[in-house]
């Protein structure tokens, strides 16, 4: 399984993980100019903005390490993107929250 796919498994387990708890998907995948948003989601009127981070292991850390200063900058961009775009169909949220959701896929062969 290369990277894509894992992380594809990832984003589908994370969609899942938010709708049981509530949350309703409004977008996966959205990109604009200033970067790309793993899920928009709302519950109870809050935005929120979810980076999702797979890994088959802890060998490089944990995955929400990987989430940067830099990276959380687009990400912030990405949002205020999309948040005018909304604006413009009438949509303004009440709060805004920006999440991570680590998916930690690990195989345990001989395990016992």
């Amino acid at each position: 399984m290369d990277r894509r796919e894992l992380g594809a498994i990832g984003e589908n387990m994370a969609a899942e993980l938010l709708r049981s708890k509530g949350y309703v998907i409004l977008r996966r995948n959205y990109r604009c100019s200033a970067g790309e948003i793993d899920i928009i989601a709302e519950r109870y009127g809050e935005l929120c903005f979810v980076e999702v981070k797979t890994r088959q292991g802890f060998a490089y850390g944990r995955p929400c390490e990987a989430v940067t200063a830099e990276k959380k900058k687009h990400i912030r961009r990405a949002a205020q993107e999309y948040i005018e775009e909304m604006k413009a169909q009438g949509y303004v949220p009440r709060r805004v929250d920006y999440q991570i959701i680590e998916i930690i896929a690990e195989h345990h062969v001989r395990a016992f």
